[in-house]
């Protein structure tokens, strides 16, 4: 027992010899890795992905250029940093399945981009993907509707920074996406402005991929699963010798879908082989995960119930190991990242530490005087708001009076003329005076006379389709008529509406400020405040004390 329990002793001796050694090696490369500057560790970073290396020193170099974010950098610097946080979002999330620091990465990134004024499609495509795994775990249709909008959000980003590769791979999952939660006709519009670009860039592939897959998923709308089918067989031959590989797998397992739509198992089965061996291959356990499970489906579908239970209890494995994978992952990477955050955060609260002892003292000498200055400049301003308001007030009732009397100035003309107004056609992209006086006419009409307006989904795009023209048209139209974007020009019109339901006491005194924003068409409160205080000079609660005093 002695000599056993010396031999054991020595062994634990050695291993943590050992586990010190390598802990100060990787100590020692972090403190080399910290002295490069961040073009060296994003170029260390890809390059390390690129050539099959490891995703750990991927990740450490992520996170350290990350790490460096401060809003003083330049929009160059920021960019770099927005970049290394979408790289640690993709590495969370197709290696280590670490869902919570998904979440994580994509916030950071999302937070630089709005501060620096960066419109990147990808952050909404990670949001995506995000809710779109969490809505499937879950079986959450909400969540899905959720991953859809991000979907769209990134494919309307995509097309306005002219970004072809995100624009294309935010059109497929729209599409997939579509199909799962409302259909294609949910996505007309995104589709139409989507359906409209040359195939060409240096995403054509993906373009004529995706305009099959929206007559397939059409096609299986319709039911018409043979038609479906062949379409997937074109998209195939197209992406064969791809590095698309998740593309292929996607593909073959959609098509599977179809044939146990159609009750054909076995040609549901057979097209899952593909996907499983590619799987298998790269060691996309994601995508592991999906195959194992359809399988059991179809399998139990077909009467198999060995087979069933063989990938059904693999899928319940696989789906555990992931989530054991998830914890141990590049735990000294994480720690080092963690470390990294912490003394950011010490600094911050040192700092603010300071400035706040600093208020603290300057209040605590001048808090007797301020207040007494204080009382009475309250005193003094709640007077003048009071008139202002009541004057405010006044104006607008005024305004509110001499736009009904032109506008039943309007209808009368309208009458008159048997309502007739000239139809307007372009035969080129150049407007006229003329033409833009019709088209101005026809706005206004609209704007005053159709309740759609207060829609919160009103766009241009559907008040070009109202006037008969075209958006870009009626864009132009309302900027050198108003020197205004479209939102603006409609808030006046909502606006002026809200103030009417708000003096009317009989019809809508029962309604709240929110309620009221809301029949309107405003979808937040903060919005409605924010439009109402702009054009009326007037808080809603003001506009409606003044009116209840009225």
């Amino acid at each position: 027992m002695s000599v056993t329990k010396h031999i054991l002793t020595g062994l634990a001796l050695t291993l943590l010899i050992t586990i010190g050694a390598n802990a100060a090696k990787q100590s020692s490369t972090h403190q080399q890795w910290l002295r490069l500057t961040s073009d060296q560790l994003m170029q260390m970073g890809k390059t390390d992905l690129k050539d099959g290396g490891t995703k750990d020193s991927a990740l450490v170099c992520f996170t350290i250029v990350a790490g460096r974010y401060d809003r003083a950098m330049t929009t160059v610097q920021k960019r770099q940093c927005k970049d290394a946080c979408m790289q640690l979002w993709s590495i969370y999330y197709y290696d280590f399945y670490d869902y919570p620091k998904c979440f994580e990465c994509l916030a950071k990134a999302r937070e630089i981009a709005n501060e620096a004024d960066i419109e990147d499609a990808n952050i909404y495509i990670g949001l995506g993907c995000m809710y779109q795994t969490i809505s499937e775990e879950a079986h959450n249709f909400e969540l899905g509707t959720k991953s859809l909008e991000y979907y769209i959000m990134a494919l309307n980003a995509g097309l306005r920074t002219g970004d072809d590769l995100h624009t294309d791979m935010a059109c497929t999952d729209v599409l997939s996406m579509a199909s799962i939660q409302h259909g294609q006709k949910a996505i007309e519009t995104e589709w139409l402005k989507y359906s409209q670009l040359p195939d060409s860039g240096t995403s054509v592939m993906l373009r004529r991929y995706n305009k099959l897959l929206h007559q397939a998923y059409l096609h299986i709308e319709n039911k018409q699963y043979n038609e479906a089918i062949t379409l997937f067989d074109r998209q195939l031959q197209m992406i064969e010798n791809t590095e698309y590989q998740r593309l292929i797998c996607f593909t073959c397992t959609e098509k599977a879908k179809v044939c146990a739509k159609m009750g054909n198992y076995t040609a549901a089965i057979a097209n899952m082989e593909r996907p499983r061996v590619i799987a298998l291959q790269l060691e996309m356990k994601d995508i592991q995960l999906e195959v194992f499970e359809l399988l059991a489906r179809f399998y139990q579908q077909a009467g198999k119930n060995a087979e069933h239970s063989h990938y059904r209890e693999r899928y319940i494995a696989l789906k555990d190991t992931l989530t054991s994978y998830r914890q141990l992952a590049s735990i000294s990477e994480m720690e080092f990242s963690d470390e990294l955050k912490q003394m950011d955060h010490r600094m911050t609260e040192i700092r603010h530490h300071r400035q706040l002892m600093t208020v603290v003292a300057l209040v605590a000498a001048g808090f007797s005087l301020v207040l007494l200055l204080l009382l009475f400049m309250v005193f003094r301003r709640n007077r003048q708001l009071h008139r202002r308001n009541r004057s405010l007030y006044e104006k607008n009732v005024e305004m509110l009076r001499r736009d009904e009397q032109e506008r039943n100035l309007h209808r009368q003309m309208k009458e008159k003329n048997n309502g007739s107004i000239e139809e307007i056609k372009y035969k080129n992209s150049t407007l006229d005076d003329q033409d833009k006086q019709r088209l101005l006419t026809r706005i206004i009409d609209v704007l005053e006379t159709s309740d759609e307006i207060y829609q919160p989904d009103f766009s241009v795009e559907r008040l070009a389709v109202l006037t008969d023209s075209k958006y870009k048209y009626v864009s132009q139209v309302i900027h050198e008529h108003a020197d205004q974007n479209f939102n603006t020009f409609l808030n006046q019109y909502r606006i002026r509406e809200a103030c009417k339901r708000i003096g009317d006491h009989e019809h809508y005194g029962h309604l709240t400020i929110a309620a009221i924003s809301q029949s309107v068409g405003f979808k937040s409160r903060s919005a409605f405040v924010t439009a109402f205080k702009r054009i009326t000079g007037l808080t809603p609660s003001e506009y409606m004390r003044a009116a209840k005093e009225r």
